[in-house]
């Protein structure tokens, strides 16, 4: 079956007769226009039909390009507040350690006076046994001396026999 044209239409050129245009043409016509029309109207509603699907498609696929940016929105804000929070985690962690570490030094400072004093303390001991001890071998020194110089004046055994029988 052949498709009408609006141009066909309106070209179309009815036979005369007696009594006007000739009846079978313009039924024949009326007939193949009527088709047309039907079938437009056919393809119009499949059309429709197509239209209303693709609307409610482009709907849903909207509502998921909504859902979709809200999500990621969404997980941005999660992202950040996830950094903000472990930003503020990590701050506290290094000022945790920056006050250990001042209590540590505090310590070793404390810890490194102790010492020192200790040592003092050790010096003047180890000053006070020298200083005995200078005086233990100055006193030593003194005996040895005394001893040689007691040495030197003894007389022998036969010479102590001899004074007492001069005496």
């Amino acid at each position: 079956m052949q498709r009408l044209t609006p141009i066909e239409i309106q070209k179309q050129l009815f036979a005369k007769s007696f009594h006007g245009f000739n009846e079978g043409e313009v039924r024949a016509y009326l007939s193949l226009v009527s088709e047309e029309v039907e079938q437009m109207m056919q393809e119009i509603e499949r059309l429709s039909r197509e239209n209303a699907q693709m609307r409610e498609q482009l709907l849903d696929h909207s509502e998921r390009e909504r859902m979709l940016k809200d999500t990621l929105l969404s997980a941005q804000k999660v992202s950040e507040d996830v950094k903000a929070n472990a930003h503020k985690e990590a701050s506290l962690i290094v000022k945790d350690a920056e006050l250990l570490s001042e209590r540590i030094v505090s310590q070793a400072m404390s810890r490194v006076g102790d010492l020192e004093r200790l040592i003092q303390d050790l010096k003047l001991e180890r000053k006070g046994a020298r200083r005995r001890m200078q005086n233990l071998i100055e006193a030593c020194q003194q005996m040895i001396d005394l001893d040689t110089q007691e040495e030197a004046g003894e007389l022998p055994l036969t010479q102590l026999h001899k004074k007492r029988q001069d005496g």
